[in-house]
């Protein structure tokens, strides 16, 4: 059976602060065991296992982290390339904003909470996979307090 990893940027920026030393703010967001659960997803061989990263990750960490030519050479070389090569075995996918994705957005917006669009996407990209044996990995209250608050069928896990 099939079994889906589904990153938000906390956990992807956690992953990459622990196993790769790409970020410089050493707060990890993640518990230890997520993390090594993550680790064991990344450096699996079995093609049963599908790590989802929602392409507005990338744009989020671009905005944030993206501030000079040596961190955005770093990342590009040791998180970007090494993701790409992993993507054409079909292990990991980069998951574009698509209909689907689109449509989910309309189960992510609440007049309670305030949560940032890339949030939203990410709900709506995990939405995309509730009907298989997915997880989404995140440390971010929002995201769980929209799951909470309008019943989703996703499994979180800090």
């Amino acid at each position: 059976m099939e079994k889906f990893y589904i990153l938000d940027t906390c956990s992807f920026y956690s992953y990459c602060l622990k196993y790769l030393g790409i970020f410089t703010d050493k707060t990890l967001s993640l518990t230890e065991d997520s993390l090594t659960e993550l680790y064991a997803a990344f450096n699996n061989n079995d093609n049963n296992i599908k790590i989802i990263i929602p392409s507005v990750i990338f744009i989020e960490i671009f905005d944030h982290y993206f501030n000079n030519e040596e961190f955005v050479n770093k990342f590009k070389y040791e998180v970007y390339t090494r993701i790409i090569s992993d993507e054409s075995n079909s292990k990991i996918a980069i998951i574009d904003i698509d209909e689907e994705i689109l449509e989910n957005l309309s189960y992510c917006y609440t007049d309670r909470i305030n949560v940032d669009l890339h949030d939203k996407l990410i709900i709506a990209t995990a939405l995309k996979y509730q009907d298989k044996n997915t997880t989404l990995y995140t440390s971010d209250q929002r995201i769980k307090k929209i799951q909470r608050t309008n019943s989703l069928n996703i499994t979180i896990k800090d």
